[in-house]
């Protein structure tokens, strides 16, 4: 019989990135087996990050490109020197055979995490998937090339230099929620505890 159409792969798989929903209902949506459907969304997958994965994904090895991006998050979101928004996200699976718990996130799911740096526009500069969903953020951080290339200064952050508007050098960093450990390069949220109450 003829192969599918590749129209209908990509509208399949797009499907299932997108909206999460599983092979089961899937098949009844586009009437194709739920079996083949688990072939077409890796072979779609492979195919897309083969052609556009350098295109999509690349993180800025020069000062002049952290620059860019410090600059879009200074233009859209008025947060001078940010040079990338890190977090994790918990991407659901079936627990593999024989993990234990080490897929069972704190949420109560068998997971994986993607952890990223994206851009002010959300465009991904760096990621990372595959760790299990019992690892923190911070714990898949702290083994990462990325937190290496921080610590070793190989990635070509730019040098200090003041804020709009002031005169004192100030560093470039990452900007994280308040699961990430607090560095000269990555900003998290001011604590709210041990605060005082004045008039």
């Amino acid at each position: 019989r003829s192969a599918h159409p590749p129209g209908l792969k990509l509208a399949i798989t797009l499907r299932h990135l997108a909206a999460g929903d599983s092979y089961k209902s899937l098949m009844y949506a586009f009437r194709v087996a739920h079996n083949t459907i688990s072939k077409h969304v890796r072979e779609v997958c492979a195919a897309i990050i083969e052609e556009y994965g350098d295109e999509l994904v690349t993180c800025p090895s020069t000062p002049a490109e952290w620059k860019l991006v410090a600059q879009g998050f200074q233009d859209r979101w008025q947060f001078p020197h940010a040079i990338g928004a890190l977090d994790g996200k918990h991407i659901a699976i079936k627990c593999p055979d024989n993990a234990g718990s080490s897929y069972f996130n704190y949420k109560k799911f068998h997971s994986i995490v993607l952890m990223a740096l994206v851009d002010a526009d959300y465009k991904f500069l760096w990621i990372d998937v595959g760790e299990p969903g019992s690892a923190s953020d911070a714990g898949i951080f702290e083994v990462s090339e990325l937190r290496d290339g921080f610590e070793n200064a190989t990635l070509g952050i730019p040098a200090d230099d003041p804020l709009p508007n002031d005169d004192v050098p100030s560093p470039y960093s990452l900007l994280a929620d308040d699961a990430f450990p607090l560095r000269t390069w990555l900003m998290k949220p001011f604590s709210a505890r041990q605060l005082t109450c004045s008039n």
